[in-house]
């Protein structure tokens, strides 16, 4: 049978009280510490409030901007669509200087540029559609590169032109606009006389296409034309 150590519950409340006093010791410096930089905890919790006001502030502003840009642009489409074009040139180049950074200067942009490219404004349009599609990854960042290649086009930069074709048809993940950035691209090298760089970038159009694709027939014979015309 086994015997209690007699000193055994006498070292469990031992230990427990200890605990209890260090918890007391620690509450206590808490208290102390809380009192003594009382004034540099009231200023922590009013910069913490202001920063929280703040935050919630700055979200309903930029909601605020957000519903004024949707309804500006789409007045500047009503004017668009009456062919009042120059009104929607200056209501855009008013409406990038008012709300550029919201969600709707992209559209902007491209709508814009391609105002000043139908005006026959080339200059124009590269700056605005610059910081647009220079680097483009999303959906509408890809529409305004395009437009880009096109105003490199206008002024005659051919070789800006081509790369911006090219970085489209490297970076898009959708077959159409490969496609017609590869074409256009490749359209450009036949035009500046270099033959062999537009059949390679035709014939990388119809690696992308299905062997019974209706549109293969036009690639080739566009080929088959600058075949020929090397040949005589």
């Amino acid at each position: 049978m086994s015997q209690r150590h007699p000193g055994a519950r006498r070292t469990n409340k031992s230990d427990s009280s200890d605990a209890d006093d260090v918890f007391v010791a620690n509450v206590l410096d808490a208290g102390n510490w809380a009192q003594a930089n009382q004034q540099a905890l009231t200023v922590a919790g009013v910069i913490a409030a202001i920063a929280i006001a703040g935050l919630i502030y700055y979200g309903n502003y930029r909601g605020r901007m957000g519903e004024q840009a949707a309804e500006q642009l789409e007045v500047i489409h009503q004017s668009i669509s009456i062919r009042d074009t120059e009104g929607a040139r200056i209501e855009l180049v008013t409406f990038l200087d008012r709300f550029g950074g919201t969600p709707f200067e992209g559209e902007a942009r491209m709508m814009l540029g391609e105002l000043y490219l139908e005006n026959g404004s080339p200059q124009q349009a590269l700056a605005v559609l610059r910081p647009l599609g220079t680097s483009p990854r999303s959906p509408i960042e890809f529409q305004g590169a395009a437009l880009l290649g096109v105003a490199y086009e206008q002024e005659g930069r051919w070789d800006d032109a081509e790369d911006t074709y090219l970085v489209i048809a490297n970076r898009s993940e959708l077959d159409f606009q490969v496609r017609a950035a590869l074409a256009s691209a490749a359209r450009i090298r036949g035009a500046q006389g270099d033959a062999a760089g537009a059949i390679q970038l035709y014939e990388r159009v119809l690696s992308e296409l299905d062997e019974n694709a209706v549109e293969r027939g036009q690639y080739e014979m566009r080929i088959e034309e600058i075949r020929s015309a090397t040949r005589g």
